[in-house]
């Protein structure tokens, strides 16, 4: 037989009450031997000791969860053996604080991926700039704060008389002004259908002598585009027919090839006899709907195309995407679908998922009755260093069919003659005048534009048009538009007043720049917090997140590693014969 020393967890076996420890240590003796077994007490230094037989049960002590069923084989020790039993903590804490931390964990790595890998707080942003009714966004997009400003250059032919004399070999042609409106929008007669929306524009322009270049009332010399227009839709006609409108013009106000006017009335409308007198002999009279005739008179006031656009509710990716001009899907005036698509933005918003550097941008031009190609350049900084993207037009986009082969369906779908490089010809779209676009001052032209006119100097740097977009919030914040409007020459010999013009010469009228310079107090603040504010409050989430991650998945690790049963006492196993003599 052998002596067990037991010492229990929780148990005092101080220096007093040695009566008490001893039947302390006896009671729990009991509890480990069988009934019909008897524990032999033997007090020793202050440590209960007791007897068990080698195959006793040990079970029941206290703060453990038991120690089983252990066969002690002491025999032949020689030194001291010693055996624990192992306790384990609660379950019902152990489980608490796991279901604790796991939660911990999952909603932090949930956040961890929101705030870090997705674009959350815009979307929320971008969810609010849905151009709904009642909203601040259909307040903001109904009547803009923001007032664009119009630049306008008209070109004066200085020396046309010399010219019609044979003094002159060349016109001669002097940009005068800018002449600097702004531009107040306003979107009108509204009609919500589904996630479609169709409105007309309404414009009011405001004269700013004091940025201009010139004077409203300069006396300028400009082309006599009424007279040009109509002579260039009656040369269908057979000879008499054309004689009898040579005729009726000569009862015009003005039928000379150029006129002298001030610039407001050229740009604003000044009173013209000819196209009611010729409506007879034009299908496309009744189009024009004015009292008086003005290069810019269809844009002051409220124009007349009906634009229906998305308003992203369904669908964010197609937020002031155009989706019906004048109530069709689709133009009518160019050799392709790709061409004559009207899948476009009108400028001044665009979808933030289609802002990438390898993408595309359209605008739609209603002047030249297509959409007009943005790709990107490059990132600029506005003054309080927020990051935006620039898109440009692209340096063939004018180009003939041999230098930029998409350009092939705008070429006369008839007769299959295309343009010069450097221009588009619109006189589909623009009431039968044989009107074309190109950008100023012939830039990117073809040379031979400028061969037979002389002061035009291109300059890349004034005459570029470009497009600055926020790249989250998809609000175009700068830019401008430059383009220039163009008349060529249609003749027979039965109109004399265009005999000293060469068949074909075309002639610079207008060039137009549309420009974004100054934006009101409340669009700076609203751009400001969509860039910095709207950073800031998502790096400071998602860095909560993922130190809130970090922390739960080491508590974790700990508390499942370290989860091992606890001493909770001990048997030393001594040769009796010695525990007797001590």
């Amino acid at each position: 037989m052998y002596v067990a020393t037991f010492v229990s967890r929780g148990l005092n076996f101080g220096g007093n009450g040695r009566y008490e420890r001893e039947m302390d240590v006896e009671k729990t003796s009991s509890s480990l031997m069988p009934k019909e077994e008897k524990a032999v007490i033997v007090p020793g230094n202050g440590v209960g000791k007791f007897l068990i037989r080698e195959d006793t049960i040990l079970a029941g002590l206290p703060g453990c969860a038991g120690c089983g069923r252990t066969q002690l084989t002491c025999a032949g020790v020689k030194k001291q053996w010693s055996a624990l039993c192992w306790g384990k903590q609660s379950d019902k804490k152990y489980y608490t604080m796991l279901v604790i931390l796991s939660a911990t964990f999952a909603l932090s790595f949930i956040g961890t991926i929101f705030f870090c890998f997705t674009n959350t707080l815009n979307d929320a942003i971008l969810s609010n700039m849905v151009i709904k009714n009642n909203t601040l966004a259909y307040s903001m997009w109904r009547r803009p704060s923001v007032q664009p400003l119009m630049k306008v250059h008209v070109f004066n032919y200085t020396n046309w008389e010399r010219v019609r004399s044979g003094l002159d070999e060349k016109l001669i042609v002097q940009d005068v002004g800018p002449f600097i409106y702004s531009q107040q929008i306003e979107r009108v007669n509204i009609r919500f259908q589904g996630d479609q929306l169709t409105f007309q524009e309404r414009n009011n322009f405001r004269f700013r002598p004091e940025k201009s270049g010139a004077a409203h009332f300069d006396q300028i010399y400009v082309p006599n585009l009424p007279l040009l227009g109509v002579i260039a839709n009656v040369l269908h006609l057979p000879t008499l027919g054309q004689i009898t409108v040579q005729s009726t013009l000569n009862f015009a106000d003005h039928n000379e090839a150029f006129l002298k006017l001030p610039a407001q009335r050229f740009l604003w409308g000044y009173d013209d006899r000819i196209m009611d007198l010729a409506r007879p002999f034009l299908s496309i009279g009744a189009q024009f709907r004015y009292d008086k005739f003005g290069l810019l008179v269809s844009k002051n006031g409220t124009v007349s195309d009906r634009i229906t656009i998305n308003t992203g509710e369904k669908d964010k990716d197609k937020m002031n995407i155009i989706e019906k001009f004048n109530g069709d899907v689709t133009l009518s005036y160019w050799g392709s679908s790709e061409c004559n698509s009207i899948t476009s933005s009108d400028g001044t918003i665009f979808p933030p998922s289609l802002l990438d550097k390898k993408t595309t941008l359209y605008v739609f031009n209603s002047n030249m009755c297509r959409r007009l190609p943005f790709d990107y350049l490059k990132d600029v900084e506005m003054e309080q260093g927020i990051r935006l993207m620039r898109y440009g037009l692209p340096s063939n986009v004018f180009d003939d069919p041999q230098s930029n082969p998409d350009n092939q369906c705008y070429c006369d779908v008839d007769s299959g003659t295309c343009p010069p490089r450097g221009i588009i010809n619109i006189t589909a779209c623009s009431m039968g005048a044989p009107l074309v676009a190109s950008f100023p001052h012939f830039y990117r032209g073809d040379p031979k534009l400028r061969e037979d006119i002389q002061g035009l100097t291109p300059d890349g740097n004034l005459h570029d048009s470009f497009i600055d977009i926020h790249p989250t919030l998809g609000i175009a914040l700068n830019g401008r538009s430059s383009l220039q409007l163009n008349i060529q020459v249609r003749k027979s010999g039965v109109f004399g007043a265009l005999s000293f013009l060469p068949e074909g010469i075309i002639l610079p009228v207008a060039w137009i720049e549309m420009a974004l310079e100054e934006l009101p107090e409340s669009l700076q603040s609203l751009v400001y917090h969509g860039t910095f504010s709207t950073a800031a409050v998502q790096l400071g989430l998602a860095m909560f997140c993922s130190i809130t991650l970090l922390i739960s998945s080491i508590c974790m690790l700990i508390m499942i590693i370290t989860r091992r049963r606890k001493p909770c006492a001990t048997l030393k196993i001594i040769p009796a014969e010695i525990e007797m003599k001590t």
